[in-house]
């Protein structure tokens, strides 16, 4: 593992592969809650509909960050989310990134903090004082 600033292009692009998978989980997740509450004739059950597919996701990223610090695209690109010991993320803080990256990641502000920040941390890492790193080739 190495604490070199990490680029961000391909941080980006696992964050395709990322939202690839997500759309697989969210369809998966979602035939059930659908097929259970006939959701196509019932439209009232949309807010809870959302609400279920964001803890969904929220549970497979928080679930993958704190069990080994990587998703599948993480694994690809050999990234590994840390904390500052270097150690696997925490539940809370796993939780707490996957909250927050709901607000920066949109808006841009965690792109942004990365081509500014010292070590191209994002800002919801930053916030969680957790880190991504990459790891080295075996």
């Amino acid at each position: 593992m190495s604490a070199e600033r990490l680029p961000l292009l391909p941080r980006l692009v696992s964050m395709v592969y990322e939202a690839l998978i997500a759309g697989g989980i969210l369809m998966a997740a979602g035939l059930p809650f659908v097929m259970l509450t006939r959701y196509g004739q019932h439209p009232e059950f949309r807010t809870a509909y959302q609400i279920y597919l964001f803890l969904v996701l929220g549970f497979y990223f928080s679930y993958f960050w704190h069990r080994s610090g990587q998703t599948v695209p993480m694994k690809t690109w050999r990234f590994r989310l840390v904390d500052r010991q270097g150690q696997r993320p925490s539940w809370t803080r796993s939780v707490l990134r996957y909250l927050l990256a709901w607000f920066c990641l949109p808006s841009g502000a965690s792109i942004l903090w990365a081509l500014l920040d010292r070590e191209g941390q994002f800002l919801h890492d930053r916030l969680t004082g957790l880190r991504l790193i990459r790891e080295a080739r075996t």
